[in-house]
């Protein structure tokens, strides 16, 4: 019911696992200032309707937009720009920033990497080497360099592979 409200706004609305959604609303809200009094009418609307509570993040890209969403919960909304990320962002612990879990943080916890703006001060080349492609996309995140688009409402990505992993209980150093 939530998405059907969000696409009266736009049809981008991409869902993320079963209660989060994005929605693109750059064709209705040429600026940030337009982009948050939309995201308030959505949510009074939302709570009117469905009489529920949502926590909305508005942001320039996917990441902020989500930890925005974390960041003040119940019922509020949380504008992440490009001139106040640093502020808000970089002060944070860096599993707050999406894809983050308890290997990754432990493995950056090793290497003095505490929060996100660690992430973003460590050069391209040792992120790459602590934790290979992964490093780089996460340390791509804390810039808030993503340049994925919000897919179209329905629209499903096409499956580069299908696999199933583990995340063993510590690192292992050989085939062993």
């Amino acid at each position: 019911l939530m998405r059907e409200i969000l696409a009266d706004y736009s049809g981008y609305v991409e869902p993320f696992g079963s209660d989060e959604t994005w929605i693109d609303i750059t064709d209705i809200a040429p600026d940030m200032k337009a982009a948050e009094k939309i995201a308030h009418e959505i949510s009074a609307r939302i709570k009117r309707e469905l009489h529920i509570t949502v926590s909305i993040g508005v942001s320039f890209c996917k990441e902020f937009a989500k930890f925005g969403s974390d960041y003040k919960k119940p019922d509020a909304v949380t504008v992440i720009s490009r001139d106040n990320y640093r502020d808000i962002v970089w002060s944070s612990p860096c599993e707050n920033l999406l894809f983050i879990g308890r290997a990754t943080k432990a493995k950056l916890a090793a290497r003095g990497i505490f929060t996100i703006g660690d992430i973003a001060r460590t050069s391209p080349e040792q992120m790459k080497a602590y934790l290979g492609k992964n490093g780089l996309m996460l340390r791509n995140f804390a810039f808030g360099y993503d340049g994925a688009a919000v897919r179209t409402s329905g629209s499903k990505p096409k499956e580069k592979s299908i696999g199933n992993s583990v995340t063993a209980s510590r690192d292992l150093v050989s085939e062993d």
